[in-house]
């Protein structure tokens, strides 16, 4: 071998052992993370008669669109809280993008991952699916046409995207868009009529405190949508 080989050998194997001393310890401050706080959630469910899981492989095909507001074809599960809230089930999730694929010509290291909260709730009546995310949500609804549904503070508010615009102004008129336009909850999160579930989603990881208000977020809003008028 050359010298000037070497040379570069010995510089790509020094580029692997700056990228595995920089790697290794950030993942295993996830790791301890991720279990500090599924101990959380854990023992939130024991105390509160609930069930804490720690996998759900049919969380894409209850929910389609969660690939594509996470960004990833990719969707792990690191666990999720099963409860009741006003005699309505739901189920939270912390859910995560696959780490960045890592390629060995460029020695990426970036290990972000970040977590998301996911809820549902049954939806009463299938139907098409609707998607709200408020205005500052941009990345929500990138490359989608928005759908005015015809309550001008409703539409100043939020983002409506749909395949069945005559649907969403079917949902979507006063008190309920009254309502939505006026709750700090609905203007944090992102609200998906899935085809047999309502959805919201919001940044970060799963806690009690957020998934009962996400819960709470929810059954309100099941409670409230016209679905005598859809079915």
């Amino acid at each position: 071998m050359s010298t000037g080989g070497a040379v570069a050998l010995l510089l790509v194997l020094v580029a692997f052992l700056i990228a595995l001393a920089i790697l290794v310890p950030i993942r295993l401050r996830k790791r301890r993370r991720l279990a500090a706080t599924a101990a959380v959630m854990a023992d939130f469910a024991a105390v509160n008669g609930m069930r804490f899981g720690r996998t759900e492989p049919n969380l894409p095909a209850r929910a389609p669109s969660i690939n594509d507001i996470i960004g990833d074809p990719l969707v792990y599960v690191d666990f999720h809280l099963d409860g009741t809230m006003r005699d309505v089930p739901f189920q939270a999730f912390q859910v995560r993008r696959p780490p960045p694929r890592q390629h060995a010509e460029t020695f990426e290291v970036s290990t972000r991952t970040p977590e998301y909260t996911v809820l549902l709730v049954p939806r009463p009546v299938p139907g098409p699916e609707l998607r709200l995310a408020p205005r500052r949500l941009s990345w929500a609804t990138a490359f989608r046409r928005d759908v005015e549904v015809g309550d001008p503070r409703f539409d100043d508010v939020f983002h409506v995207s749909t395949g069945a615009p005559d649907f969403a102004r079917l949902v979507l008129r006063p008190p309920l868009t009254t309502w939505l336009a006026a709750d700090p909850r609905a203007a944090a999160a992102i609200v998906v009529f899935e085809p047999a579930e309502l959805m919201a989603v919001l940044p970060g990881p799963l806690t009690p405190e957020g998934a009962m208000a996400l819960a709470d977020l929810m059954t309100d809003l099941r409670h409230r949508v016209p679905w005598t008028t859809l079915a």
